[in-house]
């Protein structure tokens, strides 16, 4: 992987009713401040760095922040070298010193314990520029409302993630501040537990998401959850998102008066190669071990393969739908809402799916 020295962000259209340019094939977007943005490499032209080291240096990062879960080994092994050599008292202690931590419930408040420093390095621009993401914002957004922000599909390891890194967010949603919905297993692993409060993450609950909505921030979900990974076939022309039985977000959306914001992914399902068990295997680890299975790899156990040529890995965030505030809205009104906004979501995924290299009879299945 080279580092693209002379490739700069690109800001297409900061002027209102402007049109980002598209392929042809696409739709061209011409709504209200439109913007198109490339976050920038991490070396620039007049780096330091010899150009032979950058992509060795990009790799070995890239390597390290995609297998944050294995970060747990050197701690392990630690553990094991203090209790062979008599040490254990050092393990109580640590383990001691970090119990308080683990219990302060942070995950499940309106702000979490983000860590600005982590989550805003431009060090994410290693993990942006290799996976060569584009972000599509088809209308700016007024930083005085609450926006409940919808991404499909949700991913193998939700690298759609890292367009809310590295200054991303704040380039494209400038004074908006928002709180990722995370999965509530995630933080009761300790380790990966503390990411996810650095980098932005509170407990998905239902209770969490509205102390977040209740304290002015805005909420990004992907509603399709965990079961929505199973649906990823990378060479299928249908691409599968489980919306259908989803309520939850908009039902939260409706009655804080919030707006809703439709996002989709494009180009993940690319970046990992699935193989997908016998179903007999699959129903043994769900029923009996209560854990889903699925056996993905890309470059170097999971380092994310390079896309295909024509492909593109992009995120777009699509125009907000606003809502009636309604305490206690009827299922009707739900539902209602729930269908324009998926018909937002099939609108995004037709309009941009030959933009970022799907085959134009590709398909949008809702679930």
């Amino acid at each position: 992987m080279g580092a693209d020295s002379d490739r700069e962000p690109l800001v297409a259209s900061e002027t209102a009713a402007a049109t980002v340019q598209a392929p042809s094939a696409a739709t061209a977007l011409q709504t209200s401040k439109a913007l198109e943005y490339v976050p920038p490499p991490y070396f620039d032209a007049h780096s330091r760095v010899p150009t032979w080291l950058q992509p060795w240096i990009a790799d070995t990062f890239n390597f390290v922040v995609i297998h944050y879960n294995l970060w747990v080994l050197p701690f392990l092994v630690l553990f094991y070298y203090l209790y062979k050599n008599g040490h254990g008292i050092f393990i109580v202690a640590m383990v001691a010193l970090y119990i308080p931590r683990f219990l302060d419930g942070s995950e499940r408040t309106a702000n979490g314990r983000p860590w600005k420093w982590l989550w805003d390095s431009p060090l994410w621009r290693f993990c942006t520029h290799f996976l060569g993401i584009v972000i599509v914002r088809e209308q700016e957004l007024d930083a005085s409302k609450r926006y409940i922000f919808g991404f499909h599909p949700h991913g193998i390891l939700i690298l759609s993630r890292l367009a809310t890194y590295g200054g991303c967010w704040e380039k494209v949603f400038p004074n908006i501040a928002a709180r990722l919905l995370g999965a509530s297993a995630v933080f009761y692993v300790p380790l990966a537990r503390e990411i996810c409060l650095w980098l932005n993450a509170v407990d998905a609950s239902r209770s969490t998401a509205e102390k977040v909505i209740k304290s002015g921030k805005s909420v990004l979900v992907y509603p399709g959850g965990v079961p929505e990974i199973f649906l990823m076939e990378p060479d299928s022309k249908e691409n599968k998102i489980m919306l259908k039985s989803r309520l939850g977000f908009v039902k939260l959306a409706i009655r804080h008066g919030a707006e809703l914001v439709p996002v989709f992914i494009f180009g993940e399902k690319w970046l990992y190669n699935v193989w997908t068990p016998p179903p007999k295997v699959v129903a043994f680890f769900r029923k009996t071990l209560k854990f889903p299975l699925i056996v993905f790899w890309g470059r170097f156990l999971w380092l994310p393969k390079k896309l295909p040529e024509g492909k593109t890995f992009g995120v777009v965030y699509g125009k907000p739908i606003p809502t009636t505030l309604n305490t206690d809205p009827s299922d009707d009104e739900v539902q209602a809402m729930h269908a324009q906004y998926v018909a937002e979501v099939e609108r995004i995924f037709e309009q941009y799916k030959v933009k970022f290299g799907y085959d134009a009879d590709e398909t949008l299945v809702i679930v």
